[in-house]
């Protein structure tokens, strides 16, 4: 097959042959050669060896002749198969710019074999003078380039498997027809027209690939040496001969080398887009596993504190009802120090309950426990004899004024989870006291806005830095260590009122500023749909 592909090949080309008939403009035998000792192996060089000499043979039936043309093809064909295969692999793609220039490199410089070891043998065969010598070596050496070139790279290209794209049949006709237009335009006018091809490399390159432009170029070399050898007309036919092919190879080495170069650039910008998809996806999945683990050790973690919270909550019941008979002293049996221990345990024993069932919330909260509301309509006044009752002894016990102001523009009622509204608003109204040693503690509700309605709890107390307000709101975290160790607590209650707003469909504000006070906003809808739809 390889000895007929390249007897077919040269036959036609040796129909637009220089004399005394050996060379041609290009020889596409040559690229036909390379290609299939790349694809086949260094095996096939008796194929090549045997389509040269029976070209060749057929033209005036020298053997002498013809033997020498094969021998000089052959090793060129090995030596620029085996330097192509070391330096460059089998390129059936170009990866990268490198990988061009030294084909480029490899197939003009073993162009020069097939011509140095033939030339002198037609030399004295022929009895070549000596001045047509270099210029048939130059010619031999152009043909056989541009075979490389052009059909080289062709030929890698489509011995991959082609994918048709019907959705494509379209675009490659109206390709096709439009570059032999361009074509007809260039050669049928002058060299200042020829740029008029350079669209259409580009345009292949970027829309078919390599083998779409390889395939262009060839047709337009085609197209070019039947204008400028068969019709001697175009750009490159107006010159002397020997100027006239120089100039058809720049022209078409130009193309091969453009054309080349863009699909390289191409893949690699291909190749690099695959790589970052890959990086991106492998972190993605990464980054999901860890997601994964994270949330699966919060839920063990929350369980463990839901576990141990009711554990815990057993025995401490049976210690607070014990610490209250103590301290109630029914039986008049104790003596006033130890009903003030016995008080002591119990208020201990309470505290204590209290940051047990912050834990248990905190837990609940956080692994979804906590997600059906009872909703129904809370009534402004009853909210707020409910917390006048629970702060106003507090008030009085520290010496602060406390007020809580409804705003005449309020309706009757909201419709919330009235359990939750207050436990949020309790938290707001103790941290409000305990931070405050003096000055007033107020709270006052008005609408917000259309739909909305705020209950803003202010304080005259120590206040929190501005680069401490968004600390606080995380579990177990108060504005520094100092107020841990001077007011107490945990610094869960903020924590549990943020999660519980967001439940209720709100937000939670807070303004402050150090020295003066502060002041925490909740905010929520009136009739909040959503928190409706989950009860």
């Amino acid at each position: 097959m390889v000895a007929a592909a390249y007897f077919g090949a040269a036959k036609l080309s040796l129909l637009v042959a220089i004399p005394p008939g050996y060379a041609t403009a290009v020889w596409p035998p040559s690229g036909i050669a390379v290609a299939a000792l790349l694809l086949g192996g260094r095996r096939l060089w008796p194929a090549v060896l045997a389509g040269s000499f029976l070209a060749n043979l057929t033209i005036d039936g020298a053997l002498l002749a013809s033997a020498a043309i094969a021998a000089g093809s052959s090793i060129q064909a090995l030596v620029m198969a085996g330097l192509m295969r070391r330096h460059v692999g089998v390129p059936r793609q170009f990866d990268n710019i490198d990988q061009v220039v030294k084909f480029v490199l490899v197939a003009a410089l073993g162009s020069t074999i097939a011509a140095s070891v033939a030339l002198p043998a037609l030399f004295f065969l022929y009895r070549m003078p000596s001045s047509e010598l270099l210029g048939n070596w130059a010619t031999w050496w152009q043909g056989d380039a541009c075979g490389v070139l052009i059909f080289m790279p062709l030929i890698l290209s489509w011995s991959e498997r082609i994918r048709w794209q019907p959705r494509r049949l379209l675009e490659v006709a109206a390709f096709t027809v439009l570059l032999l237009g361009a074509t007809q335009i260039v050669f049928h006018g002058s060299g200042a027209r020829t740029f008029l091809v350079v669209p259409f490399i580009v345009w292949a390159a970027f829309r078919f690939g390599q083998r779409g432009m390889t395939t262009a170029v060839a047709a337009v070399c085609g197209i070019a040496l039947w204008y400028t050898l068969a019709i001697k007309r175009g750009p490159f036919a107006s010159e002397p001969m020997h100027e006239s092919l120089l100039l058809l190879l720049l022209f078409v080495s130009t193309l091969v080398f453009t054309g080349l170069v863009l699909c390289a650039v191409l893949r690699q910008l291909e190749q690099a887009i695959g790589e970052l998809e890959s990086r991106v996806g492998q972190r993605t999945a990464e980054l999901q596993e860890a997601k994964v683990a994270a949330e699966r050790a919060n839920e063990a973690k929350s369980q463990f504190l839901a576990n141990m919270s009711h554990e815990l909550r057993t025995p401490l019941n049976s210690l607070l009802i014990l610490a209250r008979l103590l301290a109630d002293n029914s039986g008049g049996n104790l003596t006033g120090k130890q009903i003030k221990f016995a008080q002591t345990i119990q208020a201990s024993g309470l505290d204590l309950l209290s940051l047990i069932n912050d834990l248990l919330d905190l837990a609940k909260i956080e692994s979804g426990a906590v997600t059906a509301l009872n909703v129904a309509p809370a009534a402004f006044g009853e909210l707020r004899d409910d917390l006048e009752r629970m702060f106003r002894q507090v008030a009085q016990e520290r010496g602060l004024q406390f007020s809580i102001v409804l705003d005449p523009a309020l309706p009757p009622s909201l419709r919330t989870d009235a359990s939750r509204l207050k436990q949020v608003l309790k938290n707001l109204l103790a941290n409000a006291f305990k931070f405050t040693p003096k000055g007033a503690v107020t709270l006052r509700v008005a609408p917000e806005g259309t739909g909305r309605v705020a209950f803003a709890v202010s304080d005259t107390g120590i206040g929190i830095p501005p680069d401490k307000q968004q600390l606080i709101f995380e579990a177990f975290q108060q504005a520094d260590g100092s107020t841990s160790r001077k007011y107490g607590g945990t610094g869960l209650g903020l924590s549990i009122s943020r999660e519980l707003t967001r439940l209720l469909g709100g937000e939670l504000r807070l303004a402050s500023r150090a020295g003066e006070g502060s002041t925490f906003t909740l905010v929520l809808p009136l009739a909040d749909q959503r928190v409706t739809a989950s009860s």
